[in-house]
């Protein structure tokens, strides 16, 4: 009789538990990469304008223009704020899903540690079964060799063969 994990179905469930919370810690991973990646553009943009500010600066500009510059500046810090409260919050995201996969993972490694135990344990019981059936075997066969030349014997004297 082969081998069956009565909480098969179960096991796969939790298989396919776990590789949904996997699927949703990877978006929530990209989510904070994209945030991280759309700070730093903003703090290049941020860079560009002081730089480009400087140089007006330096080249004479007028007052109209450097408030531009002024204006422009708050208006991405102000973004950049708002970005780094969305990298917080993604990032907030991104570790409760982590627990909740973590503990996904732990569940599907429960019951697959308990069918490793069942089929280590139908193994063993398996092999008993086998052992005992050989030896069965060889106590048949020894019984039988032990008994043919006796009866060889007994054939003997019942058909005397002629001199």
């Amino acid at each position: 009789m082969p081998f069956r994990f009565p909480l098969q179905a179960l096991l796969h469930f939790r298989q396919g538990m776990e590789h949904q919370q996997e699927l949703r810690l990877r978006a929530a991973n990209q989510q904070v990469a994209r945030v991280r990646h759309g700070l730093e553009q903003l703090d290049d943009r941020i860079r560009q304008t002081r730089t480009v500010s400087s140089e007006c600066l330096e080249a004479g500009t007028t007052g109209a223009e450097l408030s531009f510059f002024q204006a422009t500046e708050a208006v991405l810090h102000t973004q950049r704020q708002e970005l780094e409260h969305e990298l917080l919050r993604c990032q907030h995201l991104r570790d409760q899903q982590e627990r909740i996969f973590r503990q996904a993972r732990r569940e599907r490694e429960t019951f697959e540690n308990l069918r490793s135990e069942q089929l280590h344990a139908y193994q063993r019981r398996q092999a008993r079964h086998e052992q005992r059936h050989r030896d069965d075997l060889f106590l048949l066969r020894k019984t039988y060799l032990e008994r043919e030349p006796k009866m060889c014997k007994s054939q003997n004297r019942e058909n005397p063969e002629p001199k």
